[in-house]
């Protein structure tokens, strides 16, 4: 009896180790996080993600606080406050990061070289560039050669320099500029929004994030067209220009005031494009269509004809689209949030358009889409927003195996 015991200790020592390997293995697979929070007044919402040369992510996001006046809880949150997440492969906190004295970070995270930028606003809502490294635990704070105000979205140019969308509210125009990551803006097209008209309203408020917010966009395409989705002439549209001056509109796509309008755009090759739209609470995706970006003025309810409607997405949803592989085929991936508060991701062939399956992500708690990437090795991580007994909002992080898509 002594034999077998000697002999069956080393069995269960080396089954122990084989455990938890495979558990490690699983882990960097596939993994559910939620980024809990000891501060109780205050609230995180998740903005973009990008993965790090280490296998890890960055989460940029937002950080609130029930505003208090000698100790009472007023009700009221404090103005969004810049907050960042370093996560390791495994989905482990890695380091925390607030930028104090800024406010309002906007999307996207953009990666040039090893750093990453990304737009935020100070008190009197001038934009300023924020440029953060691989661990994300220093920030540098750069203003703007030219005063921008009310920054809406950024993104990168064909040459990866950067561009921002963003709104003068003194002059109701839409601005779009190229920004070098010193901070110079050297070239800006303004385009007139409408006066008298609650556009004004409406846009400030989606930047201090107190009312509808709207899926502003702004990047370039294969061809060298620049593009912003955003307000014009009283219009939530999406606008094609060359960027030679103000008002120089080569193409544009017509939304029905703030109604309807484009909720995604990705950029496949010369005019075609995945895109998505909403409708006065419809949804479409269109993961194949084309677009007039050098003609006459097209409207979004012709393009979204061609597309597919998703009655399970809530109203007016916002949705993230990316270009991915799987299964050693192009596909575009829509991921959204469906009325019954989970994410949801949509796979279809880039070339075809066709459906080919789609994942459900959450549970318990609702969960919000804030975006969506793909790993070198194919699986598919997600950021967002869950909300902890209904009401606490806290960071997540979600990786999803790629043949759990796939199939």
């Amino acid at each position: 009896m002594l034999k077998r015991i000697i002999l069956f200790i080393p069995v269960i020592i080396l089954l122990g180790a084989c455990l938890e390997e495979s558990s490690e293995k699983l882990d960097k697979k596939a993994f559910t996080k939620i980024y809990d929070n000891s501060e109780f007044y205050s609230s995180f919402y998740a903005i973009d993600l990008k993965q790090t040369s280490d296998g890890g992510f960055i989460i940029l996001g937002g950080k609130t606080e029930v505003v208090k006046e000698g100790g009472v809880s007023q009700n009221v949150n404090s103005p969004l406050g810049i907050y960042i997440l370093k996560i390791d492969q495994l989905g482990n906190i890695v380091t925390k990061h607030e930028v104090e004295g800024y406010t309002y970070p906007i999307g996207k995270l953009n990666q040039i070289g090893d750093n990453f930028y990304f737009f935020c606003m100070d008190e009197g809502t001038n934009a300023y560039l924020v440029n953060i490294g691989l661990l994300a635990d220093i920030s540098i704070v750069t203003p703007l050669s030219s005063t921008l105000t009310l920054p809406l979205a950024s993104g990168l140019d064909n040459s990866g320099s950067l561009l921002l969308l963003s709104y003068d509210n003194s002059t109701q125009e839409t601005v779009i500029s190229k920004v070098s990551t010193t901070g110079t803006v050297s070239d800006e097209s303004r385009f007139y929004t409408g006066a008298e008209s609650p556009i004004d309203d409406l846009v400030v408020n989606h930047a201090n994030r107190e009312g509808t917010q709207f899926p502003f966009a702004v990047g370039q395409t294969s061809a060298g067209k620049y593009f912003f989705n955003g307000f014009i002439n009283y219009t939530f549209s999406l606008v094609f220009t060359d960027m030679s001056g103000d008002e120089n509109i080569t193409g544009i796509v017509n939304g029905q005031q703030q109604n309807a309008g484009f909720s995604s755009v990705l950029p496949i090759s010369g005019d075609s494009f995945a895109a998505s739209s909403y409708n006065f609470g419809f949804n479409f995706l269109m993961p194949n269509t084309t677009l007039v970006t050098n003609g006459p003025p097209t409207s979004v309810t012709n393009v979204q004809a061609t597309g597919f409607s998703f009655p399970e997405l809530e109203s007016n949803a916002y949705v993230h689209a990316i270009r991915a592989i799987l299964g050693g085929k192009n596909v575009i991936i829509f991921g959204s949030n469906t009325k019954s508060g989970q994410i949801g991701l949509y796979v279809y062939d880039e070339t075809t358009g066709e459906f080919l399956s789609s994942k459900y992500l959450g549970y318990s708690n609702p969960f919000e889409i804030a975006a969506l990437v793909q790993t070198p090795e194919g699986d598919i991580v997600v950021s967002g927003t869950t909300y902890i007994a209904g009401r606490l909002p806290r960071f997540c992080l979600i990786k999803v195996p790629k043949d759990e898509i796939k199939d």
